[in-house]
């Protein structure tokens, strides 16, 4: 899943609140019992080829002797299935990043489908699904609305980089205690989004302990702007033969816009999307909740999912009830006003499920009964989420804010200072007013990373290659990607890099199991991993 500033992190919230099974009560509350046992720590889990372990970390990698509530070690989580292993085989490595781990490790470690489990039967390798340093049950605190920004303090990029690096330093098989180092044998590691640019920096930082690395969707550079993360939006919609939506939206969110300068239109806007109540909040959380329709893209696009789909909201405004007849290319807007398509936006019957699933809230619609706790301004509550909104908001920046412009299709009250207030309601303490992201540029290289042994892939339309290296905006460098693999331990040019663009595609088409996966990807990796892996010696 990709990292995201505040809007991303609520869709990260609804991919959590779904799938979580455990809390991070849990294993505080066992920590007790099993601090004095041995390194690893098993668990059971349903499936008997995996193992639930874990392991104990430093707090504080560049001072052990640091401490947080009266501890400098925490226990973190991973899972292990070894059911396809032989002697010398590779170690796989899935980074769970931003979520936890509970929702991913058992989709990849036993769907015959998924690219993961592919490569450790075809390598004969082990797998490895890793959670992140305060996320799931890997976490020295309880993460709730009252964790401080003193809690949080060794929640960053560089400390989770050096857990893993810990971590493979001391791995043995669970079942025949067996060196498996990445002096013992080579270690692949792959994640999309967050974990794409964690496996990226570890292959960077760490080329003794990442020996490759399968980059899917990794957005490199951090900014403080990302206003162009709409951008790929209307492009693939028009791409995919939806463009008198794409253009009803923009008609109709600058028609929105401009009646929201006067309070009177814009209390009576608020009723008509959200029902009596709505008209408390003010413009920019109300932006929030129009932008709820494309929560789903880059996961998505315009495919299906279970809650909603994009294709549907856009059938339904462009479809005309009372004829069947279908919208020209320029949309409705344009020959039955701007009127009707905002009514019929207010009117689709998903769109209040989907802005209370993203804003946990509970808005009605209803336009006789008001409801106390239609609420777009609370704060995070999902442990994950709130742990996201601290890494953001302190070293990765990703504001996305409105895309100003003829395919504007956010709100203008959805600006910089609302995505940094965000920020700030989360954390009322302990916060930069924005975060550094140059220093965090000139930490992990940005868009210049370039290391050997690495493959880069990207969908077409995915918001998050707009800070990948791959990336096609103008601001961004103009980078040749090319398939034919490099040769062993040679990084590219900062003109070309190995990877490739998935046409028609958003984010991780090529590492996720929704049926839209794009082998072509894996295959250049793999055809690639074949060429390095025969360059590997073992230190031991």
């Amino acid at each position: 899943m990709l990292i995201s500033p505040s809007s991303v992190a609520l869709f990260l919230a609804l991919s959590i609140f779904k799938f979580a099974t455990a809390s991070p009560h849990w294993i505080l509350a066992e920590q007790d019992s099993i601090a004095t046992s041995s390194l690893h720590i098993r668990r059971q889990t349903p499936n008997t080829n995996i193992e639930e372990l874990y392991v104990e970390l430093p707090i504080d990698h560049n001072d052990t002797s640091a401490t947080l509530n009266g501890s400098n070690t925490f226990w973190h989580r991973y899972w292990v299935d070894d059911e396809f292993y032989q002697d010398g085989g590779p170690v796989f490595i899935y980074d769970v990043g931003e979520l936890d781990g509970s929702t991913k490790y058992e989709n990849f470690l036993t769907n015959d489908t998924v690219y993961f489990r592919q490569l450790m039967r075809n390598y004969s390798g082990i797998g490895i699904v890793w959670e992140h340093r305060y996320y799931g049950n890997s976490t020295p605190v309880v993460i709730d609305s009252n964790t401080t920004a003193e809690d949080l303090k060794y929640l960053n990029t560089q400390q989770s980089l050096a857990d893993l690096d810990a971590f493979a330093r001391q791995f043995s098989s669970p079942q025949t205690n067996l060196s498996l180092t990445p002096d013992a044998v080579p270690w692949v590691m792959t994640g999309g989004s967050y974990p794409a640019m964690r496996a990226v920096f570890m292959r960077n930082w760490y080329p003794d302990t990442i020996y490759a690395a399968f980059a899917s969707s990794a957005p490199v550079e951090a900014s403080v702007d990302m206003s162009f993360y709409w951008d790929p939006v209307p492009k693939g919609m028009r791409a995919y033969g939806y463009g008198n939506c794409t253009n009803d939206i923009h008609t109709a969110i600058v028609h929105m816009d401009k009646l929201m300068e006067d309070p009177a239109k814009a209390a009576a806007l608020k009723v008509k999307f959200l029902g009596l109540g709505a008209d408390k909040n003010d413009n920019p959380t109300f932006a929030d909740a129009l932008n709820c329709i494309f929560w789903y893209w880059q996961g998505w696009g315009m495919g299906t999912t279970q809650t909603f789909q994009l294709r549907d909201f856009c059938d339904y405004i462009e479809t005309d009830p009372a004829t069947n007849d279908t919208a020209p290319e320029e949309g409705w807007a344009a020959s039955k006003g701007v009127d009707y398509t905002i009514d019929r936006w207010a009117s689709y019957p998903k769109f209040i499920t989907v802005v209370n699933l993203f804003l946990d809230t509970n808005c009605t619609g209803s336009q006789t009964e008001e409801v106390p706790d239609c609420d777009l301004n609370k704060p995070f509550t999902d442990p994950s989420t709130i742990a996201w909104t601290w890494q953001y908001c302190t070293q990765w920046g990703e504001f996305q804010y409105y895309n100003a412009g003829p395919d504007q299709i956010i709100s203008k009250y959805n600006d910089l200072q609302h995505q940094i207030d965000i920020c700030h309601r989360q954390f009322p303490t302990g916060l930069p007013e924005v975060p550094d992201t140059n220093a965090t540029n000139a930490i992990f290289g940005g868009w210049s990373t370039r290391p050997s042994n690495t493959y880069w892939s990207g969908g077409e339309f995915d918001p998050w290659r707009t800070l990948s290296p791959l990336s096609d905006e103008p601001f961004a460098p103009n980078v040749t990607t090319f398939t034919e693999p490099p040769e062993c331990g040679v990084g590219s040019d900062l003109d070309e890099i190995f990877g490739y663009i998935m046409p028609n595609s958003e984010h991780e088409f090529d590492i996720t199991a929704k049926g839209t996966e794009w082998p072509e990807s894996v295959e250049v990796f793999t055809k690639a991993l074949d060429k390095w892996l025969k360059c590997y010696k073992p230190k031991v």
